[in-house]
Order: C-alpha cells, then sequence, then structure tokens
C-alpha cells in the first residue's frame, strides 16, 4: 500500500483487546518483530502478551510475575525477547517466547532500566537505566560490552544504519550523537534542545536517517535533523495526556518511509503530519485525525515495519488497519 495521506486517514481500529480485570494496568512498551509478524508488548501488571500482528489475534500470556516487565523488545531471532525486570533485581533477561525458557540474566545495572533498544545491525542491544548509565551489550555475554555515564532520566536510539546511536536526556535537555565503534571519545555531536521541550519520553530517527523524533506525552512532538540536530519542526494539535506513575513508550512515532508522524490524543483520536513536504522551522498542525477505538484512549504507538498497520496502547491494545487494502 502506498503510504500517503489519504490512506492514512482512511485508518480504522479493527481489533481491540481488553486485559482481564484483575490485570487492568497500562501497557508500558510495544514491540514488533523484524518481519512484523508478531507484536509484544509489558504491562505494569507484570506479564507480557503476544499478538499475530497481521491476523489481529491475541496468542499468548507470557507471565513474569516474580520479576515485573518492562521495555520488551524482540530480537532478531522470532522467538526471542529482552526485557527489564521491575523487582527483586535490574537485571535484564532473555527469554525464549516458545520454551517460556531463560536464555540469559544481562547483571551490573544497579537500578531500574527504563528503556532497551535493540541494534538493527546485530545482536547488540543498548539499555538506560536509573542508575546513570546507558550499557551495551551483547546477546552472547552477560556482562555489559561497554558503560556510557549519563544523567536521569535518559532515552536512546539507534539510528537507521546501527553504527550511530542517540541518548537524551531531558532534564538537561540535551542529546549526545555518539559512535559506537568510538564510545570513549564520547558523543561526536551535542545537540541543544529548547528548554520548553523537556519532557520527551521516546527518541525514534525515521528510517530514512533523515529525522529524529522526540515524542512527549504533554502534547508536543519535536524533529530535529538527524544530521546536524536543528531543530525543524514542532508538532502540534493534540491534547497533553494527565502525568502517572508508570513507565511510557512514547505517544508519536513515524511511519516506515519516514514522511509522516502519527501522535495519539487524550481526547481519542490519532493526529496525523506530514513534515516531509512542509518547511522547515514550521509549526506544524496536523493534516487530520483517526479516530481511535471506541472506549479506548490510546497513549503508546508503534508503526508495523513491514505492513500497513499500527497499534496504539493504554490499558487496551487496537489495532489499526486501511480496510480498503
Amino acid at each position: 500500500m502506498e503510504i500517503s495521506k489519504e490512506n492514512l486517514l482512511k485508518f480504522r481500529a479493527v481489533k481491540s483487546f481488553r486485559l482481564p480485570e484483575n490485570e487492568v494496568l497500562p501497557i508500558t512498551s510495544l514491540s514488533f518483530d523484524d518481519h512484523g509478524q508478531y507484536l509484544l508488548t509489558a504491562s505494569a501488571s507484570d506479564n507480557m502478551h503476544l499478538y499475530d500482528a497481521v491476523g489481529c489475534r491475541f496468542l499468548n500470556t507470557i507471565a513474569s510475575k516474580k520479576y515485573g516487565c518492562h521495555a520488551a523488545k524482540f530480537t532478531h531471532a522470532q522467538s526471542e525477547c529482552v526485557y527489564s525486570s521491575t523487582m527483586k533485581s535490574f537485571d535484564i533477561r532473555h527469554l525464549n517466547l516458545e520454551t517460556n525458557q531463560y536464555l540469559r540474566y544481562f547483571t551490573g545495572h544497579g537500578a531500574l532500566v527504563s528503556d532497551i533498544q535493540v541494534s538493527p545491525l546485530n545482536d547488540t542491544f543498548l539499555s538506560a537505566s536509573y542508575d546513570e548509565s546507558v550499557r551495551l551489550w551483547d546477546l552472547r555475554a552477560s556482562k555489559a560490552q561497554a558503560i556510557v555515564p549519563t544523567l536521569i532520566p535518559s532515552c536512546i536510539a539507534y539510528d537507521p544504519s546501527g553504527l550511530v546511536f542517540a541518548l537524551g536526556n531531558p532534564g538537561n535537555c540535551e542529546i549526545g550523537l555518539y559512535n559506537l565503534k568510538q564510545l570513549k571519545n564520547g558523543p561526536f555531536l551535542v545537540i541543544k534542545i529548547n528548554p520548553k521541550f523537556d519532557k520527551w519520553n521516546k527518541m525514534e530517527f525515521s528510517n530514512d536517517g533523515k529525522y529524529l523524533l522526540l515524542s512527549y506525552s504533554a502534547g508536543k512532538q519535536v524533529i530535529l535533523d538527524a544530521f546536524d540536530g536543528s531543530q525543524l519542526f514542532e508538532l502540534s494539535g493534540v491534547r497533553a495526556f494527565p502525568l502517572r506513575e508508570f513507565l511510557d513508550a512514547g505517544s508519536a512515532c513515524f511511519t516506515p518511509d519516514g514522511r509522516f508522524t502519527l501522535g495519539t490524543d487524550y481526547d481519542g483520536k490519532i493526529a496525523l503530519w506530514n513534515h516531509s513536504e512542509s518547511i522547515s522551522g514550521k509549526n506544524l498542525k496536523p493534516l487530520g485525525y483517526i479516530p481511535a477505538a471506541p472506549n479506548s484512549c490510546p497513549r503508546t504507538i508503534a508503526f508495523n515495519p513491514k505492513y500497513a498497520m499500527f497499534v496504539t496502547a493504554d490499558e487496551m491494545v487496537d489495532f489499526y488497519i486501511d480496510p480498503d487494502n
């Protein structure tokens, strides 16, 4: 399907999944596998849930009651994931989703791990923690390959090449870009962010490598030039979500072609912006809105990397497609 304004605005929620009453707590992370076949969510109820993303079907519940779960991300193997513990220890766990067997524990963090990002290039991944560090791991080893000191809270994102990552700190309004092969040299570029944007909780590079999105639940999104860090666009036109104690996976995302941004709205809709055909330095208003699923107030959002569909989540998980395609 061609990704266009007209086609995106046709998207509608076609399937919604509500957690059982004893589990109704927010979904805190969303992850598609490399092939776009499966969706994995982590919930504040200490369960993960696996879905067939293409068929919009619920498949399985993976309990982590003893250790809790957050930032559950597929590795490059469809049947495996890594996720952070929220209780008892702060280890990262490598799990086989088919056998429910742990393959490895990644030890060393001294506080809650708030985010995990898997490299698009190989079997390494990054973790950001409230222990004032970001760590680089290899799936084959339990100890970190490198440790980068940071302020807290911090956000991390790989660029599409997997050779560079961004480390952002909303508190001091700075983002550092690092070359993974030269971590000891520190960031090769430090980006200063306008102090009025001090509450972002997610960073995302566009797949074409041109843009870096700072996502907020506070009703605004910012798009930067991924090469020089200059602010290109401020995206407005959505209502902010109330602050809450649970972690948040971000209220905006790029489409796979990097031309459009989707963002959730507390009023129960999804805004669509086109930044690729806009003059930089502008405050962009939405091209239009996609209605949310009935009785749903979506907070987090992720676009399938391979198929024309996206999901939103908070206490429900909603699947959106273009019914005409």
